[in-house]
């Protein structure tokens, strides 16, 4: 009975994890496209954020995939399985990316974020070893947990590397908004704006990665007390530690949300979304470890494989880095020859790619069977013919 439980509590977390994924891909999509709606207006017409009803739309939908996701999910799945189910949003991002951003999308896109999916997949199945419990999670127990000197040194290198690059990320991001502060700063005045920027966007989702990691550790912790104060009618509210989880949880589900925005502003989603959910399901999963005490659990060879898998996920968010400072050197290249601006070796936009190549194909043996019974007019053939004929010349 337990058993059909277990596996009940599982199906369901997996559903609701997965309609998360839905609502958070379409969440940060729309908030790319009123970016980039509002960034082709003239600059008196632009509005704030704030000022926009899309930008709401996404954000508010972000926001809910998260509660669902932390919140609900929580109940059901152990807090390294909430992190990849997550990432499944990635595959939603490419569709959501298309269809609502017309975002391209290469092959290296898709290649860089195979490469994080699977490293992802890689170190959770490696990092999924234990079988620790934490149901009987109460204060006492968070108490012994977090003030043990690893789990206080390890996240206090961890928060001080976060905030440090968060400052950087500002600091950037105050240069690519202000051209003529840019230009008086001698460290910042001799990059290219466009890298710049590229750069800026790329370290704001790594931070926001980073935070998120800690949020979804501390939700669980904070949902684990919530649930004990009702089902016991009894509040686990009544010490300094509890308050700081409560606020610290706070503070980086803003800081995330205020992160990813940040780098959609400069960044297209199909690089800044990988980067994001890369380090959030990693870093999760290495939270949680150290915090439940349970690196002496696993052997070495384990602790080497997920260092590999690490490593792999950084690999794959150069990829993604790659195909971006490609396109736009590519798209910066002048052909002195000619007088115009000429894109070589311009990566391919996978969806018109795979359409020039289903148009090649001969048109339907179904459409000849329905020709010869008499259900389609021969000028109807003939004219599919000469179209397939003039789309493979071309192409």
């Amino acid at each position: 009975m337990a058993g059909i439980q277990a596996t009940i509590n599982f199906a369901i977390g997996v559903l609701v994890s997965i309609g998360a994924s839905v609502m958070d891909a379409a969440g940060i999509n729309l908030l790319k496209l009123d970016h980039v709606t509002n960034s082709e207006k003239p600059i008196e017409n632009q509005r704030n954020d704030c000022g926009r009803p899309l930008w709401h739309a996404g954000l508010y939908l972000y926001i809910l995939s998260q509660v669902v996701g932390s919140t609900i999910a929580l109940n059901f799945l152990k807090p390294q399985w909430v992190a990849p189910l997550g990432s499944v949003s990635l595959i939603f991002n490419f569709v959501f990316a298309r269809i609502l951003v017309k975002t391209k999308i290469t092959k290296q896109d898709l290649w860089g974020t195979l490469v994080i999916v699977i490293s992802v997949i890689w170190v959770v199945g490696f990092g999924g070893l234990t079988q620790e419990n934490d149901d009987d999670l109460d204060l006492e127990k968070l108490k012994a947990l977090m003030l043990r000197p690893l789990f206080v040194i390890y996240f206090s290198i961890l928060n001080v590397i976060t905030f440090i690059l968060f400052g950087c990320g500002m600091l950037g991001y105050l240069m690519v908004s202000n051209p003529e502060m840019k230009k008086n700063n001698n460290f910042f005045k001799g990059i290219e704006t466009s890298r710049l920027q590229k750069w800026v966007g790329m370290t704001m989702a790594s931070v926001g990665g980073l935070l998120a990691s800690q949020t979804i550790l501390l939700a669980k912790s904070g949902v684990k007390l919530l649930a004990i104060s009702i089902s016991e009618q009894h509040s686990q509210f009544k010490d300094k530690l509890s308050w700081f989880i409560l606020l610290f949880l706070m503070l980086t589900a803003v800081f995330q949300v205020y992160c990813l925005n940040t780098a959609l502003k400069l960044l297209d989603s199909v690089l800044a979304v990988p980067m994001f959910y890369g380090f959030y399901t990693t870093l999760s999963l290495v939270n949680t470890m150290i915090y439940l005490d349970e690196l002496s659990e696993y052997p070495a060879w384990a602790l080497l494989l997920i260092a590999i898998g690490i490593a792999a996920l950084v690999y794959g968010v150069l990829l993604l880095s790659e195909a971006k400072e490609d396109e736009d050197e590519n798209e910066s290249d002048i052909d002195d020859i000619k007088g115009h601006k000429k894109k070589k070796h311009e990566p391919e936009d996978v969806f018109v790619s795979f359409d020039k190549w289903l148009s090649t194909l001969r048109w339907p043996s179904i459409l000849k069977k329905r020709f010869r019974s008499g259900k389609v007019d021969k000028s109807e053939v003939q004219m599919e013919d000469s179209r397939i004929k003039s789309t493979a010349f071309h192409s």
